[in-house]
């Protein structure tokens, strides 16, 4: 990750701690629930894995875009991107579930993680005392 942008890089690691935190408490629920056994973890394993991929994928996305500074032309890119990340992600889910026979949910459910940590960012921020800044081309994202 050298040569990226650096926000880029701690939205990425931001991401991959709630990824981190969340896929735990998954654990933690299938085995007070008795529904743990080792395709649970393969499927939280590989849920993350494509989820930090998709969020890594969206995030220099929409760097390049704004880099370039045309807002249309940056809003076309990140609209297109997000078909193909959806795609992809669904392709590899079906795959690890089909493949591996992992657990559905647990592969699955590990896709919402990084949505989740975007949900609680303002919170997050607040506590660490951290002000809101407006970022170039935030509409973008949505």
């Amino acid at each position: 990750m050298s040569g990226l942008d650096p926000a880029v890089k701690k939205e990425t690691l931001y991401a991959a701690a709630w990824v981190l935190l969340l896929s735990l408490l998954m654990q933690a629920v299938f085995l007070i629930a008795g529904k743990w056994d080792l395709s649970v973890l393969l499927g939280n394993l590989g849920g993350a894995l494509i989820a930090l991929g998709s969020y890594f994928a969206l995030a220099v996305t929409v760097s390049r875009a704004v880099e370039k500074g045309k807002p249309e032309e940056a809003a076309r890119r990140v609209r297109a991107s997000a078909g193909l990340r959806l795609a992809g992600s669904a392709l590899l889910c079906v795959l690890l579930v089909a493949v591996l026979k992992t657990n559905v949910y647990a592969t699955v459910i590990p896709l919402l993680f990084p949505r989740i940590g975007l949900f609680f960012r303002p919170a997050v921020d607040r506590k660490r005392g951290v002000t809101p800044e407006e970022p170039e081309g935030s509409d973008l994202i949505d």
